[in-house]
């Protein structure tokens, strides 16, 4: 069989849909050596030796870096010319594609849905066309939890059978480290301090920062904490209110920007606790990476992120200040109980795997074939 998937997105620092892709790549080219992957990409040293020397990968680089280009005629003729069974994309498909490969889409959410206020007119006018053409193109869709899959059934009427949940995982990179020198050196190259609440996660509204800072001031009052706050992510549309807020708390709020692969691991481990208050998500990668680090997590109680943290989390009504300065009180300051939630989370980051997803991911494909197969058999007949 052979499989195109689109890496458009690796070394753009796209987080969460660039770390997808990657791992569900690096998985695939190691389990499964029966079939042929085509990963098409814009840079191609954003694939590790690991993916690139496997001898079933064939690496192909764009000729455009334009995306409309890319969706309009190039996806169309690679698929064709690579004689392609099945093409595998994130978001959006091509506009056309030959009648004999099946299209996979995956949809991580779609918070454009119901957060139009956190996107531009203009992203929100083409992704509100161009996602549900998408799911309604494809032979089947892809989503991260069984929250998301109910948003898409919900809002755009898609049989439930047509979509298949892959959950994520935390990458092998992601454990505890307990060099202290290392955990030092990163504290001193971000300037953290001895204690630190970590958030990842790009400088956006949905991201609820400017919520998460008001309740660090609080937690601050109240409980004379010692810790700064340290927000990996890089800004985004609309972060002028998140950078702002910021200011106003020099040297308590640590804005790192994105930060290398090398120092996330590093910073979840020498973090007391990650807040991620998250108003919506459709997985939360950075809680199970938190977790797999044995670092305690606190998130929120709406959409997806329950169905992921289990009871390995503090749950927090994301909408409430006080809400959240309690969580960061408590996990900071009660050392048994951010002991007990370091424990419960490694646990629970150890029911997720990259080669479970990529199992589930080569089900998907055949299945998508099948459907394809029987259509085209139903036209002709």
């Amino acid at each position: 069989m052979n499989i195109g998937i689109d890496a458009h997105m690796l070394g753009h620092n796209e987080t969460g849909n660039e770390t997808y892709v990657l791992e569900l790549v690096r998985a695939l080219a190691v389990r499964d050596p029966g079939d042929t992957f085509f990963v098409y990409v814009e840079n191609p040293h954003a694939l590790s030796p690991e993916i690139t020397n496997a001898a079933q990968v064939r690496v192909v680089p764009y000729a455009t870096r334009s995306g409309a280009r890319r969706l309009v005629w190039e996806l169309s003729r690679r698929a064709a010319q690579d004689c392609l069974d099945v093409l595998h994309l994130s978001y959006n498909a091509p506009l056309h594609v030959p009648p004999a490969c099946a299209l996979v889409v995956t949809i991580h959410d779609i918070s454009f849905e119901h957060f139009p206020q956190f996107f531009s007119r203009r992203l929100r006018a083409f992704l509100r066309v161009s996602v549900p053409r998408s799911a309604y193109a494809a032979q089947h869709i892809i989503t991260d939890t069984e929250s998301a899959k109910r948003d898409l059934v919900n809002t755009y009427r898609l049989p439930p059978d047509k979509i298949t949940v892959t959950h994520y995982a935390a990458g092998a990179q992601f454990h505890p480290i307990s060099d202290p020198a290392a955990l030092n050196a990163v504290r001193a190259r971000y300037n953290t301090g001895d204690r630190f609440i970590l958030a990842v996660g790009n400088l956006q509204p949905r991201k609820n920062l400017e919520r998460l800072m008001r309740a660090f001031a609080l937690a601050k009052q109240h409980a004379a904490l010692p810790h700064k706050l340290v927000i990996v992510g890089q800004r985004l549309w609309r972060a002028a209110p998140i950078l702002q807020a910021a200011r106003g708390m020099p040297d308590q709020v640590i804005l790192t920007g994105y930060v290398p692969a090398t120092d996330l691991p590093l910073l979840y481990n020498a973090a007391d606790v990650l807040a991620y208050p998250s108003l919506y998500e459709g997985f939360g990668l950075p809680v199970l990476e938190a977790m797999a680090c044995g670092t305690p997590v606190i998130t929120s109680n709406v959409s997806c992120l329950p169905e992921i943290a289990g009871d390995a989390a503090h749950l927090i009504n994301p909408r409430s200040v006080q809400d959240i300065a309690d969580a960061l009180v408590r996990v900071t300051t009660d050392t048994a109980y951010r002991g007990e939630l370091g424990r419960r989370g490694v646990a629970r980051a150890q029911l997720f795997s990259w080669e479970r997803t990529a199992q589930q991911t080569l089900a998907v494909y055949y299945s998508a074939i099948a459907r394809k197969r029987a259509a085209t058999r139903t036209v002709l007949a």
